[in-house]
């Protein structure tokens, strides 16, 4: 998945979301989706982003990343409770 940053003309910072070649408004949901399912985010900013807010973005990209993974990795490794009904029942 790839994010493109830009400025608008009111300076506010906007984010177009893109799908392979498919363009999709930008969605934190989608977003974290794509992350849990494997994917990797791949970002690129418009000059009107200075050097200091790209790196900005890119650290909350990196932990964004970094904390979909970790969650992936501690769901893969949990096991399920065991309940009443798991357990040999009496009779």
């Amino acid at each position: 998945m790839k994010l493109v940053f830009k400025k608008n003309e009111n300076g506010d910072v906007s984010v177009t979301m893109f799908k392979g070649t498919a363009e999709a408004q930008f969605s934190y949901i989608e977003m974290i989706k794509a992350l849990l399912a494997g994917e990797t985010l791949d970002s690129d900013c418009d000059e009107s982003i200075s050097k200091e807010e790209q790196a900005q973005i890119n650290d909350v990209l990196k932990e964004i990343e970094n904390t979909a993974k970790e969650t992936v990795i501690k769901n893969t490794d949990i096991e399920p409770n065991k309940t009443e009904s798991d357990e040999d029942l009496p009779f």
